[in-house]
């Protein structure tokens, strides 16, 4: 995302453009479906020459055939009643016509659910000097991980559903509608996070401490609460309602000692939490931006739930993905 992390799946389970740039040999690849230029070409046809006698000759065939009136030589389809197929619409263009079904839910006084969540969520926010270098603190004891991490962290930058889709095998063109809830989560996840960033304003990091020299450019938003906790989160708990119990289940061994952060949740929120810290390694974060964006992920998930075009019994994305798994 811009910002964020829900972008295209670059595993090219989807059409590309390839563009090639003939001074260097290289290949721009473009998504968003493949481009059908249509010209003139050459048609072979038989003509007399002075002589009379026939001879090829090339003329333009164009596209219908110049011999062929449409209008009345060729048969329209008349697409069904249904109109255009679910399954030719684009994921993340389906997923902000959810987000019009999200930020109509309501809670029990009639007011929209998805803007109340300041209150929590400024609850979590450090405000004394002493917490601010507490965490600070922390950021520059991450920094010698970094050049183990920032291939994984770049890659979690714009794709996390190559990683969520790692945890079980699956892909977007053997599971489309996962891919569909997946992208829904990532669109809706950022929507929130951009709302609350912009409530808090918070610094980031690398505002306060020069010790931190971010490896790459900070993101032009507020650093409170992480977008990519909020959406890492969200697409870990929408997934949990669709994968099997092995990706879902919180593993029956002891958990791990601290200070291992999360102990016992599922393998998708292992991934999430992974996804989050990686941004602090990077010194993009604090800790409680990430604790704040699993937060919201929670209280979003709540409301996601209430949206006929997720949740209904029988044609909404969950039950749809849910069908995509094995028993």
């Amino acid at each position: 995302m811009s910002g964020g992390i829900g972008s295209a799946d670059m595993d090219m389970d989807m059409d590309m453009d390839m563009d090639m740039d003939m001074s260097t040999g290289s290949v721009a690849v473009r998504a968003g479906g493949r481009v059908r230029p249509i010209g003139v070409s050459p048609a072979l046809i038989k003509v007399p020459d002075a002589n009379g006698v026939m001879e090829d000759w090339y003329h333009g065939n164009k596209w219908p055939p110049a011999d062929v009136q449409p209008q009345t030589q060729w048969i329209n389809a008349y697409p069904p009643a249904y109109g255009f197929p679910r399954r030719y619409w684009d994921s993340k263009l389906y997923a902000i016509t959810v987000l019009g079904e999200f930020v109509l839910i309501k809670n029990s006084a009639g007011k929209p659910r998805w803007n109340q969540f300041a209150p929590a969520l400024k609850a979590l926010l450090p405000t004394t000097q002493a917490a601010i270098k507490a965490e600070l603190d922390e950021l520059v004891t991450l920094i010698e991980y970094r050049a183990g991490v920032m291939g994984e962290a770049m890659a979690q930058r714009t794709n996390p559903w190559a990683y969520f889709r790692g945890i079980l095998m699956c892909n977007s063109a053997s599971a489309p509608y996962t891919h569909d809830l997946v992208e829904t989560a990532s669109h809706i996840g950022q929507f929130q996070a951009m709302h609350y960033k912009r409530h808090f304003n918070r610094p980031r990091p690398s505002q306060y401490s020069p010790a931190l020299l971010t490896p790459i450019d900070v993101p032009g938003h507020a650093s409170y609460p992480s977008g990519h906790a909020t959406e890492a989160f969200l697409i870990a708990l929408c997934l949990e309602k669709v994968m099997p119990a092995a990706a879902s289940t919180p593993a029956g061994a002891p958990p791990p000692p601290p200070p291992l952060p999360f102990p016992g949740r599922s393998p998708l929120q292992q991934m999430a939490q992974r996804i989050a810290r990686n941004r602090e390694v990077l010194g993009l974060h604090f800790p409680s931006d990430s604790k704040a964006g699993m937060l919201l992920a929670e209280e979003t998930f709540k409301i996601l739930m209430k949206c006929k075009s997720i949740n209904d019994p029988n044609d909404g994305l969950i039950a749809k993905a849910s069908a995509e798994w094995w028993p």
